[in-house]
């Protein structure tokens, strides 16, 4: 924990909690003295100049062995929304990795099932992410009966895990245990881990308030642009594209005063009725269409459908560009205004889309989604564009609108059909909320389950799309509702392999990474060049002489300092594969199917490094892709979450285009690796020399993959330690600078991030 005396802040006095079982449960807090904790006499205040609150809990006459607790938490806090974390002793001190989250709302109970596998020699509590004031209302450690944890597990996953589960308890028991049955794995452990993946997503809506008060306000344009872009000759008319069908007319009343309170003012509005039943519904558009000349209204006959319907509307569309906007959704006042302003700017363009959020029932906005740029591989997995679309209006016209057939997933169909003949330059995604989805039961705002047939429409587009590009691709229904896996098949004559290995010594972990690739890969065609950088032990040189005895290992002597970037600059030379995976030898196979997931993507011919999903022992994410200017240069995307967690909108089960992935398990093919000139021994021989690499690869023209399909275990840094010398340090510190200078521009806007989400930590959640 980095102490900030420049920062002080102040922490209400914690009161003593309301004991529901036996007083010997009441935990008392001990500030830990790293934080440099004082009490202030009768003040009742915690003074504090490290940059969290920590304490230790202390539990008098009774002590924490294993078995099931319950953990009940209120605590009053000025953040509204946060996050505490409990960090367990159970013999390896207290590790970020295993750290218990209890996302909390200020005033609120808050409770969490969680297991203790062994006696728990020390607990350290962490009330608040951040600097600021709190009190712990309530806090009780219970211990409770698996009977009972297992019941509120299950009611949990029942109520809120985004996944296929039944709807029922006894439903979600049956499919827990056929996975623990089929996984080889004890049911108790695959309930614990499903349920405590509930606790890994970040909480994308915890201080969204004060995001929009403190970022949002400062980027609304000024009066003058919004003139300026009025005034502009080249500025577009833009068509508002709305089907109706029985809408609420209050809300539709809503969603058409979002129209016309646009600030820019080039627009017409065309609403195309299937049919409605309801005199409400048709009374509200005619009385709109009366009072507005921008709106141009028709009405069906009934039963044309979504994809139809939409077709009828875009028929009467003038425009240079169409928005798509669903009947009882809203507009940001100037979203219009921006999509306008891209146009100006950038008049090739033929797709523009932006961020959106949720409002719920009480007309608060919730659950923003902040999204990358433009993303084919994360289209193929989901239609994370959505809203706001912005259209080329002869685009449409050139594809042929809507199609039916795909209902649920027409919009998706559409975006693809558009990712057939558009190129990246033009597509722009604006990283602004122009939209506000209604949370309504009857929308997939509220639930996905609300449409559920979309999800086979959305596989039946993207198996249309894949036919026309790709004669062994196929596509199922992904972990989530309207989320799909695209597995692109192997060629008949399929490519060899080089797996590249660089050691020294550590004969416990080489055995066991060879050893599993051994015994877990089923790619049939692949070879392992072990690179020896000066082992010393004479068992490892025992190891290598069994190893020699197989025909598809090889073992190279590499002597002098340790440099990973001409090891395998090196060890390349020497490869008879076409295509090579870095590999650390501190890496665990865990599904056969890795490297066939790998090469599959790599051979493709407009893709260049992939990379996997790499797990601690303790199947929490190591690395799930990288992101580029986190800690200044880059750090791994979702670390330290469940593996089983969703993740940010469901990418943590995505396949996706990303900036950057690990060599710690790449895969890329050797052309790629010779042709951008393989990895900079000069300037990054331990550090970033993966993320250096793959920003070369990018510039070739060609996109990096991230696969959830190839899944390993990573044993981070056991190899060869932390950086904890002042040598590895100062030279640590010159690695990244030479990636500030040599990329500094993109590294604090990767194009597969967002610049509205952190670059302080790697859960995704909001930027300050």
């Amino acid at each position: 924990m980095k102490n900030n005396t420049s920062k002080i802040k102040t922490i209400k006095r914690v009161l003593a909690p309301v004991a529901r079982l036996a007083p010997r449960l009441k935990p008392r807090l001990k500030p830990l003295n790293d934080i440099r904790e004082a009490y202030k006499g009768n003040t009742g205040q915690w003074t504090s100049t490290g940059d969290d609150p920590q304490f230790a809990c202390e539990f008098p006459l009774f002590e924490l062995h294993t078995g099931w607790y319950m953990i009940t938490l209120n605590i009053e806090s000025n953040s509204v929304h946060d996050v505490a974390k409990f960090y367990v002793n159970q013999g390896k001190g207290y590790l970020e990795e295993e750290s218990i989250k209890i996302p909390y709302q200020s005033r609120k109970v808050a409770k969490r099932i969680v297991k203790f596998d062994r006696k728990a020699l020390g607990i350290r509590f962490d009330p608040l992410s951040s600097a600021g004031e709190f009190k712990v209302r309530e806090f009780l450690v219970s211990p409770v009966t698996f009977k009972f944890a297992e019941a509120r597990m299950l009611r949990k996953l029942m109520r809120w895990n985004p996944s296929k589960h039944e709807d029922t308890v006894a439903g979600t028991k049956q499919m827990l245990m056929q996975q623990a049955e089929k996984s080889g794995q004890s049911y108790q452990v695959v309930l614990e881990c499903h349920y405590s993946a509930l606790f890994s997503a970040p909480q994308r809506s915890h201080n969204y308030n004060t995001w929009i008060e403190k970022i949002e306000s400062r980027i609304l344009p000024s009066k003058e642009e919004v003139t300026a872009i009025g005034k502009d000759s080249n500025k577009p008319l833009i068509s508002v594209i709305m089907p109706t069908y029985n809408t609420d007319a209050g809300l539709l009343n809503e969603a058409v005063q979002s129209v016309v309170d646009q600030s820019y003012t080039n627009w017409q509005l065309c609403i195309s009725d299937d049919g409605s039943s309801s005199s409400d519904t048709v009374d509200a558009i005619k009385n709109w269409a009366k009072a507005e000349k921008r709106i141009n209204a028709v009405f069906g006959d009934g039963d044309a459908g979504i994809a139809i319907n939409t077709n009828s509307a875009l028929a009467r569309a003038t425009g240079d560009y169409c928005v798509f906007f669903d009947h009882d959704d809203l507009l940001a006042d100037n979203a219009l205004f921006e999509i306008a302003t891209s146009v100006v700017q950038h008049p090739k363009l033929k797709l523009i889309y932006s961020d959106e959020d949720k409002v719920d029932s009480t007309g608060v906005r919730i659950d923003p989604h902040f999204k990358p740029d433009w993303n084919p591989d994360l289209l193929l997995s989901q239609n994370y564009i959505c809203h706001l679309v912005a259209l080329k209006r002869t685009l449409i016209q050139q594809l042929g609108g809507l199609r039916a057939g795909f209902e649920g997933a027409q919009d998706h169909d559409l975006l693809l059909r558009v990712m057939e003949v558009v190129s990246a330059d033009e597509v722009k995604h604006i990283p602004k909320v122009l939209y506000h989805w209604r949370m309504t039961p009857e929308s997939t705002a509220a639930s996905a389950q609300a449409k559920n047939y979309s999800t086979d429409s959305g596989v039946a587009a993207v198996a249309d799309y894949l036919s026309k590009v790709s004669a062994s691709a196929t596509v199922e229904q992904g972990k989530y509702p309207n989320t799909y896996h695209v597995s692109w098949g192997l060629p008949e004559d399929i490519p060899k392999v080089s797996i590249i290995i660089p050691t020294r010594d550590r004969l416990d972990i080489l055995s066991q990474c060879i050893g599993s690739v051994l015994q877990r890969t089923d790619y049939p065609d692949y070879e392992i060049i072990v690179v020896d950088n000066e082992s010393v032990e004479p068992a490892t040189h025992e190891y290598f002489e069994q190893l020699k005895a197989q025909d598809n290992i090889n073992i190279l002597k590499y002597d002098g300092v340790f440099n990973y970037s001409a090891i395998n600059n090196f060890a390349v030379g020497h490869a008879r594969g076409d295509v090579i995976t870095m590999m650390n030898n501190d890496i665990e196979v865990i599904n056969e199917g890795w490297l066939r997931e790998m090469v599959s993507h790599a051979i493709r011919p407009d893709v260049g490094c992939v990379g996997a999903k790499l797990l601690y022992k303790n199947n929490m994410v190591q690395h799930a892709g990288v992101i580029l200017g986190i800690g200044g240069v880059a750090g791994h995307a979702h670390k330290y979450f469940d593996a089983e967690s969703a993740g940010y909108f469901s990418r943590l089960h995505l396949t996706q285009n990303l900036s950057a992935v690990t060599a710690a398990c790449l895969t890329v093919e050797k052309k790629i690796y010779q042709q951008a000139g393989g990895f900079n021994e000069s300037h990054l021989k331990v550090a970033f020399n993966d993320v250096d690499f793959c920003l070369r690869v990018g510039s070739l023209q060609l996109r990096n993959v991230w696969s959830p399909y190839a899944l390993l275990y990573h044993h981070e840094s056991v190899s060869r330690g932390h950086e904890n010398t002042q040598e590895k340090k100062t030279r640590f510190n010159s690695e990244a600078n030479y990636m500030q200078e040599q990329w500094g521009e993109l590294l604090s806007s990767d194009p597969a991030y967002n610049r509205n989400l952190t670059l302080v930590r790697e859960d995704f959640s909001l930027a300050a």
